[in-house]
C-alpha cells in the first residue's frame, strides 16, 4: 500500500514538474513589446491556457474538467477578438479583401441591437458580420471573466 502511494507521489511530482516547465515556455512566448489591448489579451490567453491545462489534467477538484471547459470557451473568445472577428480568414495574398457576402462564419444578426459597441481602437471592419462577431466575442469574454474568474482555481 505504501509503495503505491509513493509511486503516485513520484508520478504527480513528475507531472507537476513537466507542467511548470510547459507553463514557463508559454509565458516566455507571450511577452512582446506591444502595449495595447492585444498585449493584455495575449498574456491573459497564456494564463488561461495554463489554467485550462492544469484543471483538465492535474487538478484535485472534482469539477476541474467543468472549469477547464469554461476556460476553453474564454480562450476561444480571446482568439476571435485577437483575429478581429475573423479578418485573417478573408484577406487575399495581395492584401485585397473578399466580398462581404463571402463571410464564412455564422453570426446571428437578429440580436445586433442588444450588443454594445466597444471602442475598437481603429480596427477597419469590412463587413457588418465581422464587426458583430467581434463585438459579441468582446462582450461575452468580459461577461465570462467577470462572473467566473474568481471560481477558477489557479
Amino acid at each position: 500500500m505504501a509503495d503505491n502511494k509513493r509511486k503516485r507521489t513520484v508520478k504527480r511530482r513528475r507531472m507537476m514538474q513537466y507542467h511548470h516547465e510547459w507553463a514557463r515556455r508559454q509565458w516566455t512566448a507571450a511577452f512582446t513589446e506591444d502595449w495595447d489591448y492585444e498585449y493584455l489579451l495575449i498574456h491573459l490567453r497564456a494564463k488561461l491556457v495554463t489554467m485550462e491545462r492544469y484543471n483538465r489534467h492535474l487538478s484535485y477538484a472534482w469539477n476541474g474538467c467543468y472549469y477547464a471547459d469554461q476556460i476553453k470557451r474564454a480562450i476561444r473568445l480571446i482568439d476571435i477578438v485577437l483575429a478581429e472577428g475573423g479578418r485573417d480568414d478573408y484577406v487575399d495574398d495581395d492584401g485585397i479583401f473578399y466580398e462581404p457576402e463571402s463571410f464564412k462564419h455564422y453570426v446571428n444578426m437578429r440580436n445586433r441591437a442588444r450588443i454594445p459597441r466597444p471602442d475598437d481602437g481603429g480596427i477597419a471592419f469590412w463587413s457588418d458580420a465581422q464587426r458583430l462577431r467581434f463585438d459579441k466575442a468582446w462582450m461575452l469574454l468580459w461577461k465570462i471573466l467577470s462572473e467566473q474568474m474568481m471560481r477558477w482555481g489557479d
